[in-house]
């Protein structure tokens, strides 16, 4: 029959039941009659008992009447005579109206399904059935999947005990797919991973950590980490383990070197991560620890640091090397001082001595004419000249070759140049012809620079452009172009122009384009000047053509510290 609501009226029924059961086993009532009426009472009790249970267990319950009858197609109707609150909670189905309606007026959607004859073939059979994880949803009941077990009772009723276990299933399936994503991401990283026992012994590595250490997944699981560090490294190695051992660290990080299968050596950064827990089964165990529980494992993250601690050595190598060889340049350095001081004494010394006689054979020379006066044979005029101007040529030479080889090695400061006013004293000084214009442009800069070695550069172009001209009423044109870091300037004339077979050949030194004898030259001017720009990290260049006049270009940096990229 069906189990009836719990009321006020029940209770107060139960009670005066249990204190009838009180009064009715003193040792008075001792009659057949009275012990018929305590076991009833006590029958009573128990099935309210029951009765309650079922009402407020946390499984839902429903019990089904089976009615059969001749004119049954079906094989019976299944009619609820009995729920509980939980069987609403879990359906979402309220339980009033429910009790009498059959089970496809409640559950129409389980009409389709073999579902109403299992529950009939228990009522009548008597045995119980386990149906599982049954998914059902219709207009009422959310779709969900419900763990369902059907048991007899007397009178042709079955009782379905059921739990909705939806939010349980969906959070195991979001646990299995956490656990599928970890697995992908342990086996396909890019590092070594793998777990470790607390005695050191692998339980678990990726592909990664096999195919670094050269060793078959099996053949890893057989090792310890101990026995694949390098010798050298072990003291290291044990003594970070200790600390997670210990509790005194939950994380290490260190670098090692690693023995793999076929004996080479491998740098690695390792990180070990110790993991507490509750073991279960078999599981190695160590002491417990101040982190949270029982070390369980290790989780250890491998990186090859190879290369880089190669690269590292090398470079480590690379600097010792540097430094060896700065202490050898810096000895260099002060051995190349001393031998431009001592070449500097020696070119003064030389040029001294050598100039003196030079200076001594023109005053001879000098002197020698004044004494014979008129008488000297117009033969012998021409030897004295010409013995004067080569002892004159001689000491230009060595004035050249000074200049020459002091550039790059005289130290000057760096003075605010106008070169537009440079350049009128240097006109001024030639003193060129007074058929003979030199043309300055409007737009010539002030710079920051050495001011003798330009003056020596400009000095040298403009007097070859007059000395090397075939008319005396030539022109020289002098401009200036910005180029990024440096000037540009250009000193053109309109003179015989120059073959361009020989445009190289005129900055090498002592070389001449006429005989010594024809125009006067020591050879040494522009190979001084092209030297000269070379040290400021300037450049030069010639752009001639026989008839056409020259221009030569020449680059000179804005700032003096500038270097050449």
């Amino acid at each position: 029959t069906a189990t009836p609501t719990k009321t006020e009226h029940d209770m107060e029924s139960q009670a005066k039941t249990a204190n009838s059961l009180t009064d009715t086993t003193s040792p008075q009532a001792t009659s057949s009659q009275a012990l018929d009426e305590v076991s009833d009472k006590i029958s009573d009790i128990e099935a309210q008992m029951y009765a309650d249970a079922v009402r407020n267990m946390q499984v839902g319950i429903h019990i089904w009447h089976l009615e059969e009858s001749k004119d049954d197609r079906d094989g019976g109707k299944l009619r609820l005579i009995s729920t509980n609150a939980a069987a609403s909670q879990f359906t979402s189905v309220p339980a009033e109206g429910l009790i009498g309606q059959t089970i496809g007026e409640i559950f129409p959607a389980v009409a389709a399904t073999d579902i109403p004859s299992i529950y009939k073939e228990v009522a009548r059979s008597g045995k119980g059935r386990d149906l599982g994880e049954v998914v059902y949803g219709d207009d009422r009941v959310p779709k969900g999947v419900f763990l369902v077990r059907a048991f007899p009772l007397r009178g042709k009723c079955v009782g379905i005990a059921f739990e909705n276990i939806t939010a349980r299933k969906q959070a195991e399936n979001t646990h299995l797919e956490n656990e599928e994503q970890l697995r992908i991401i342990f086996e396909q990283a890019s590092v070594g991973m793998g777990r470790l026992s607390p005695d050191g012994t692998w339980i678990q590595i990726n592909q990664y950590l096999s195919n670094l250490l050269g060793y078959t997944t099996a053949e890893l699981l057989e090792k310890s980490f101990a026995e694949l560090t390098h010798p050298e490294d072990l003291a290291l190695h044990q003594e970070h383990y200790d600390q997670l051992l210990k509790g005194t660290a939950s994380q290490v990080t260190f670098e090692q070197r690693c023995i793999t299968c076929s004996n080479d050596i491998v740098w690695v950064n390792t990180t070990l991560s110790a993991v507490h827990g509750r073991p279960a089964g078999n599981v190695r165990q160590s002491a417990n620890t101040d982190s949270g529980g029982t070390l369980m494992y290790f989780i250890a993250t491998i990186q090859n640091i190879t290369e880089r601690k190669e690269a590292a050595t090398a470079l480590k190598n690379q600097k010792n090397d540097l430094v060896a060889v700065n202490l050898m340049l810096t000895d260099a350095m002060a051995q190349l001082k001393q031998r431009n001081e001592e070449l500097d004494q020696f070119a003064y010394v030389t040029s001294h001595d050598l100039k003196a006689p030079l200076r001594a054979i023109v005053n001879l020379a000098n002197w020698i004419e004044e004494d014979i006066g008129n008488t000297l044979p117009e033969e012998n005029r021409e030897q004295f000249d010409l013995l004067k101007s080569r002892a004159l040529r001689m000491e230009g030479l060595i004035n050249g070759l000074l200049e020459y080889s002091r550039v790059d090695r005289t130290h000057q400061s760096h003075e605010r140049i106008d070169i537009a006013d440079l350049l009128s004293n240097i006109v001024d000084s030639i003193s060129p012809p007074d058929t003979f214009t030199v043309e300055l442009a409007p737009n010539l800069p002030i710079l920051e620079a050495k001011k003798t070695p330009l003056v020596q550069v400009f000095s040298n172009l403009i007097t070859n452009a007059i000395k090397h001209h075939n008319r005396s009423d030539g022109n020289v044109q002098i401009s200036v172009e910005d180029v990024g870091d440096f000037y540009e300037f250009t000193v053109s004339d309109d003179g015989p122009g120059i073959d361009p077979a020989y445009h190289d050949k005129i900055f090498v030194i002592f070389q001449t384009l006429k005989s010594r004898d024809e125009l006067e030259s020591t050879g040494i001017g522009l190979s001084l000047v092209k030297k000269i720009i070379h040290a400021e990290n300037g450049s030069i260049s010639l752009d001639s053509k026989p008839g056409q006049g020259s221009s030569f270009r020449f680059t000179w940096p804005k700032s003096p510290h500038l270097e050449l990229p």
